[in-house]
């Protein structure tokens, strides 16, 4: 087994559970934000976060990666810990938007411009924010249990020659 804290993992099959039930939306909601089906700028905007332009772009691929890192199961502690860190950027955000000034993404993401000129808002998606609760909680579950049997984690840990 591996000296290697971050590769440390048992031989627990059901965790693989826990890394799709938190990776797989992860990889998902990172993606549909940076090919523009779900715009994150415009939220963060609402919310008067720093850097909303920046911030649009660095968030889903942290999102990305940390849910790629869970689904294969490799440096699942480090996956986990960025997936707990944009989470809480999303509870923040949740927190931070008044429950009937949540932007419509799609209106904005037809004609920012015409967005900006005339706002678009709806009703704030709760499930969204409980989903956030999930994915974090599983994420601290990870950090704690690691990768599980069928992970890049546990491959590369039992390959490593005993100290």
């Amino acid at each position: 087994m591996t000296s290697n804290p971050l590769l440390k993992t048992g031989n627990q099959k059901w965790i693989i559970a826990l890394r799709i039930l938190a990776g797989g939306p992860l990889t998902l909601f990172g993606l549909m934000h940076l090919v523009g089906a779900m715009p994150m700028q415009p939220l963060l905007e609402e919310a008067g976060l720093p850097s909303p332009s920046l911030m649009a772009i660095l968030t889903p691929l942290v999102q990305l990666l940390a849910g790629l890192s869970l689904l294969l199961g490799a440096f699942t502690r480090v996956g986990a810990a960025l997936a707990i860190a944009t989470m809480a950027g999303a509870l923040v955000t949740h927190i931070k938007i008044p429950n009937d000034k949540w932007p419509d993404v799609a209106a904005w993401a037809e004609n920012p411009d015409a967005w900006n000129a005339n706002p678009v808002y709806m009703a704030e998606p709760t499930p969204m924010m409980l989903m956030a609760i999930v994915i974090l909680l599983l994420s601290a579950a990870l950090i704690y249990l690691g990768a599980g049997a069928f992970s890049l984690d546990h491959k590369l840990a039992s390959a490593e020659p005993a100290a």
